[in-house]
């Protein structure tokens, strides 16, 4: 193996890992901003006009892949049998249920754009509002996940609406009577549409 072909091996490693690097800590520091300040973290995040598509590849992705990776290993810590098999369904599980919800409460924002507000039906807003607003259903998966016996903590998901409706406001200038409407379907198909997928599946699955 020649001298500049390790050299390229080197650089192409420490530009993916640089990558990779950069993308987990934009994730996370804009999870806990979403959190912690959210309508000055829906600012920062419209003002990222230059990136496509960044909501789905840079954050919701991203989130999958960390939220998928912990319930596989405290799977395998708290499965009594076939810990191996039970967190890989459960991860497909959980998989399913996050990008079927995230396809859906987009293609429902998009019809309602299309239909009533067609100057606001750019895709990459949408992508970017979906995207950032399952937030805190990521948050609270992860922590019971973590410690199952803080299910409870599913209540926190209620916060969705209010991410929903500052997003709404920032990044598509609306109203207060059309955020609203949109707050309402939004927020319902972003907490709900993931736990009725899961149970779907799970009903599928009895065995897990």
């Amino acid at each position: 193996m020649s001298l500049n072909y390790k050299n390229q091996i080197k650089i192409s490693n420490f530009v993916v890992r640089k990558v990779m690097k950069n993308i987990i800590t934009n994730t996370v520091s804009r999870l806990w901003g979403l959190m912690m300040k959210t309508t000055e973290t829906w600012e920062k995040i419209n003002a990222d006009i230059n990136i496509k598509n960044d909501g789905v590849k840079h954050y919701f992705l991203p989130l999958i892949l960390i939220n998928c990776i912990i319930i596989y290993i405290f799977q395998l810590i708290y499965a009594n049998q076939r810990p191996i098999e039970t967190g890989f369904i459960y991860v497909i599980i959980n998989l399913i249920s996050l990008i079927g919800a995230y396809f859906l409460t987009y293609k429902m924002c998009y019809f309602y754009f299309t239909k009533n507000k067609n100057q606001y039906s750019s895709k990459i807003n949408i992508d970017r509002f979906i995207s950032y607003s399952f937030s805190i259903i990521f948050v609270t998966d992860i922590i019971i996940s973590i410690i199952p016996s803080l299910f409870f903590l599913q209540i926190l998901n209620i916060y969705t609406a209010y991410i929903v409706w500052e997003g709404a406001k920032i990044i598509f200038k609306l109203n207060e009577e059309e955020q609203g409407k949109l707050m309402i379907y939004t927020s319902l198909s972003i907490i709900f549409t993931p736990i009725i997928l899961s149970k779907i599946l799970h009903l599928m699955l009895p065995a897990f």
